[in-house]
Parts: structure tokens; sequence; C-alpha cells
């Protein structure tokens, strides 16, 4: 077990203990391995501020069992802003300026009078995981992480898919979509678009109507609708 030692700059050490509280049981048996371990040692290498803080690294698994999951959306590392973070992805603390790749989102949902980017809701009532690729980032610098966190998630991506019953998988963008190896199409659901980004929005993600493909296959396999507000 890692302990506290000191602070490098604003940072706290990293610790496995306080990385996976409150996780609920069954994802912690995916999430605590050697491999975490050897991840947590490299952070505890790093002089740079690392995002998201401590407590908000494995955000996404506090909400539901890992049977329960029914949309995996798969995103690729944390914003670099500072506060922007939450381990959420596309998701940002109410109170933060709405990112654009996320405005894209919600233009695309035809809720464009959404004033705040915190999408917990849309985890909390649908069983949503929104799970990035690399779970950690320094402050300022996209895709910092990337390599450290590569083979723990895709490790992560292809267990979902081996213990979960048939779930959809939303994969935006040619980094989500590279995923698909580890994803048994014969079991599940997988539903691929253009990244939202302001690169990429205007090239095939606007106007697409992937939510509602999303929203018919949900509720085929479901039998509810997905609830969007926020």
């Amino acid at each position: 077990m890692f302990k506290i030692k000191k602070y490098i700059k604003d940072n706290i050490m990293f610790e496995k203990k306080e990385l996976l509280k409150n996780i609920k049981k069954t994802w912690i048996e995916l999430l605590d391995n050697y491999e975490l371990d050897k991840i947590i040692e490299k952070l505890n290498t790093y002089n740079s501020y690392i995002l998201p803080t401590n407590n908000k690294i494995f955000n996404a698994f506090k909400y539901f069992e890992l049977k329960d999951t029914k949309v995996c959306w798969i995103g690729q590392d944390p914003y670099i802003g500072c506060h922007q973070a939450m381990g959420l992805s596309f998701s940002v603390p109410t109170g933060c300026l709405i990112p654009p790749s996320l405005k894209n989102i919600f233009k695309e949902l035809n809720l464009n009078d959404h004033t705040k980017g915190d999408l917990t809701l849309w985890v909390e009532n649908n069983d949503f995981l929104m799970l990035n690729t690399s779970l950690t980032v320094f402050e300022g610098k996209s895709n910092s992480n990337q390599d450290l966190w590569k083979n723990y998630t895709d490790n992560l991506i292809k267990e979902i898919s081996n213990k979960t019953k048939k779930i959809i998988f939303l994969l935006l963008g040619n980094y989500a979509q590279s995923k698909i190896k580890f994803i048994d199409e014969k079991k599940h659901i997988i539903i691929k678009g253009v990244h939202p980004s302001p690169l990429s929005a205007h090239r095939g993600f606007l106007g697409s109507g992937i939510f509602n493909e999303l929203d018919d296959k949900y509720k085929e396999i479901f039998k509810k609708d997905i609830n969007w507000e926020l």
C-alpha cells in the first residue's frame, strides 16, 4: 500500500486507498491490481501537477456496480485546465465554462439551454460509464499520461466486455474506435461516430443523429428512455 509521503507543489502524493475510496465493490475487483500499483508508483515520481485530484481519478466507478452498466462512453483523457477534470469523460464541474466538445454534444442533443457541464446526472440516471482511456493528465498538457494508462484501460475495457451482458459502447473519434478490438462485437452494441471536437464536429458529428441511434438502442435493450436532464 502506498502512503502519503509529502506534497509536490500543490499535489498530494497518490495513495491507492484514496484512489479507490467509495468505489463499488465489483469495480474494485477489476481496478485493484498490480498494474495499478505500478501506475501509482510512477505518478508519485512526477514533478508536475496531475489532474484530476486523487479522489476523482476513479470517479466513474462510484455510481453503480459493473453488472448494471448500460452504456460505456469512451473518451480520451481528462480536461487539462485546473478544476475542469472530474473523472467523467467530457464532464466538467458546475461553475466551469462548458468546453467546446461538450457544447457540440449538447448541440447535437438539442440541449442548447444547458448551462452546466456536470454530467453526473447522466451517469446516475442512465448507468453511463463515462470512461477516459487515460485517467490522469499533466495540467496544460493533453495526452501527457496516455502511455502510462494505456495497457491498464485496454485491459479494463476487455474485462468490461467479458463480464457484462449486452451493453452499448459509444465510441466518438478515431482514438476511441481503436478500442473496438477489446470489445466482443457479437455480444455488445457498438455505436461509432465523429469526435465532437471543434476540429471535427462539422465533418460528420453535428447533424449525424448519433444520439437518436443511442436512444433507440438503449430503449430496445433496457426498455426505458435515456434521461438527458441535467
